[in-house]
């Protein structure tokens, strides 16, 4: 039954992109049901992942004060934030409500991963429509999954007549031929994901967005991961394509071909 004289305070979740779409938003929105009001605190720009049931989002980015683990218990400022907002019922981020570390596993507690409710994003945006977006992930963490720089730039040039664009954060590669949509705001990006064909790249959290904003994707890891891609983090059937020859390293004319009978 929903308590209308309750809040509930959701937040921050401070863990991976990936694992925010899938073992947290879709169970704080299951969760907001029951609730008269819900205060999401989260890092900027990613409201709207939650603008679909929320009723206050604040910013807070946790990169800017002490953490504790997964968590901001250590940040004054995060706890004076939450001791100033009475009536609610507090949850704070969980790591394990979904797959674990490995991914082979999936956790069930409480019925908790089941039981989310997600949303299909959308987004009007002016940017335009492309054939192939890629993510030419570049993180010095887990860089074993990085695709070497002139794979792309192979890639990019086999495919004519194909308009691409690079997306990702700052410090991934923007590959030359392509238009350079890095760094625009998560709005701008669920947008661009909901007007084009294709997005390829190796497992990151674009393409776990790619997912939810009904964009077939062309993803390469190790074989672990599949369920994740085909099953557990795919509520709404999105068409995938999960390439494990090579592992994280797949020859540039395998995913080439793969990409030509796909679009």
């Amino acid at each position: 039954m929903k308590t209308k004289n309750k809040i509930l305070l959701a937040g921050p979740w401070i863990g991976e992109f990936g694992y925010e779409l899938f073992c947290w938003q879709g169970h704080i929105r299951r969760l907001s049901k029951d609730y008269g009001k819900t205060i999401v605190i989260g890092r900027p720009g990613h409201n709207i992942l939650y603008s679909d049931f929320v009723d206050e989002y604040i910013e807070f980015d946790p990169d800017s004060y002490l953490t504790n683990g997964w968590r901001c218990e250590g940040s004054k400022p995060y706890k004076d934030l939450v001791s100033s907002i009475e009536h609610t019922n507090y949850i704070d981020g969980q790591f394990d409500i979904g797959m674990n570390y490995t991914g082979d596993i999936l956790n069930d507690r409480q019925g908790l991963f089941f039981n989310q409710v997600y949303n299909k994003y959308e987004s009007n945006t002016e940017i335009e429509s492309y054939d192939i977006l890629f993510h030419g992930r570049n993180k010095k963490s887990g860089d074993v999954r990085n695709w070497d720089r002139d794979n792309w730039v192979k890639l990019s040039k086999s495919l004519e007549g194909c308009k691409i664009a690079s997306i990702g954060n700052d410090e991934s590669f923007h590959i030359e031929g392509t238009d350079d949509l890095r760094g625009v705001s998560l709005n701008d990006l669920v947008g661009v994901m909901n007007k084009s064909k294709l997005i390829v790249g190796p497992s990151s959290g674009p393409m776990h967005l790619a997912s939810l904003c009904g964009l077939k994707h062309l993803v390469w890891s190790e074989e672990f991961n599949r369920l994740r891609y085909e099953k557990y983090w795919n509520p709404f059937g999105t068409e995938v394509i999960f390439h494990t020859g090579g592992d994280w390293n797949p020859k540039v004319e395998d995913i080439k071909n793969i990409i030509n009978e796909e679009i």
